[in-house]
């Protein structure tokens, strides 16, 4: 996938990876299941999103080997300047530390993960 050292790489720039990994696995799930065009972007929407990404850090949280544990601890506790109004500013950390999760899955190829992370959050009547 990519040559990048986990251990080494600091917590924004794997959720800045992280973050198009995920939509772009939202966006797959959805086009697979053959929504048409007006109904993706809402669907995409509930998922892709600092609430919803804090929702599902914490469920997975627990789960995760110390590995991942470290990314995820390094991008929440990430110098992060600005914060989005949408959402609180915890749930923006939860978020980053998710997005950095996701980012670690794809750098060590068990894109499995992500899908089965997503499969196991989308809402019941959302499919």
């Amino acid at each position: 996938m990519v040559n990048i050292d986990l251990k080494d790489a600091g917590g924004l720039p794997l959720a800045y990876l992280g973050d198009a990994v995920w939509e772009l696995a939202v966006r797959e799930y959805f086009v697979e299941k053959g929504y048409k065009i007006n109904a993706l972007n809402k669907r995409v929407k509930k998922l892709v999103n600092a609430k919803a990404q804090s929702v599902i850090f914490k469920s997975i949280l627990e789960d995760l080997d110390e590995e991942y544990k470290a990314v995820a601890r390094r991008a929440k506790n990430s110098n992060i300047k600005s914060f989005p109004r949408s959402c609180t500013i915890m749930e923006y950390r939860e978020a980053t530390a998710f997005e950095a999760l996701v980012a670690a899955f794809y750098i060590n190829g068990e894109t499995g993960i992500i899908r089965k992370i997503l499969e196991n959050h989308i809402s019941e009547g959302e499919e």
